[in-house]
């Protein structure tokens, strides 16, 4: 079975798929993370730089980290900060439309 933390977001910022493997590398529970934004994992101190790049994303169909394996400030439920390797996908319809955000974690 594969292992990775795997965190889906709609084009919202709300958390709508968290894998078992991001139970285990973060501390929340799928019941906890489903439905709330990504504030929950990202670090307060990241946010607004978090945001702006996310709408641009959404916006424009594409992201300058997409496909290569970036470092991701992740904050996990005991509060520590941590830096997490991961890969992220723009998930688009045919048109081009983003509607959703995955990062798979390493």
């Amino acid at each position: 079975m594969n292992s990775n933390a795997v965190v889906i977001a709609d084009s919202t910022g709300v958390i709508r798929f968290w894998s078992v493997g991001a139970e285990q590398a973060f501390g929340y529970s799928a019941a906890e993370a489903v439905g709330e934004t990504l504030d929950l994992i990202v670090p307060a101190e990241y946010r607004e730089a978090h945001w702006d790049g996310f709408r641009r994303a959404v916006a424009s169909g594409a992201a300058p980290l997409e496909g290569q394996v970036n470092p991701f400030p992740v904050r996990q439920a005991d509060g520590a900060v941590a830096s997490v390797p991961g890969r992220l996908t723009l998930v688009r319809r045919a048109q081009g439309q983003v509607i959703a955000a995955m990062v798979v974690f390493e």
